[in-house]
């Protein structure tokens, strides 16, 4: 059986109706191995404090309508982050 994914998805208040919109979008697609924990306008630090607190395998923070930091804390790398863009995303279909 495959692990819950637990997603944190916070912004800079320049992207947080993004962020909004996208978790929306993976929670309505994959309500059943994905929990998406919502974490408002913040910093990027402090998103990062909050994934950590909140034990989440991934953290996508926003920093505006396009460029997002994507942070994968539980890795068999280790933690690492990437740059993308809301482009690069696979966003679910609409059923």
């Amino acid at each position: 059986m495959a692990q819950k994914i637990r997603a944190l998805f916070a912004a800079h208040a320049n992207g947080v109706e993004t962020a909004h919109k996208i978790a929306a979008q993976y929670q309505a697609a994959h309500a059943e191995n994905m929990e998406i924990l919502q974490g408002g306008i913040l910093t990027l630090a402090e998103a990062n404090d909050l994934a950590r607190n909140q034990k989440v395998s991934h953290l996508l923070y926003f920093h505006d309508t396009e460029q997002i930091t994507m942070v994968l804390l539980e890795s068999e790398m280790g933690e690492f982050s990437v740059k993308v863009c809301v482009s690069d995303l696979q966003l679910p279909t609409e059923k």
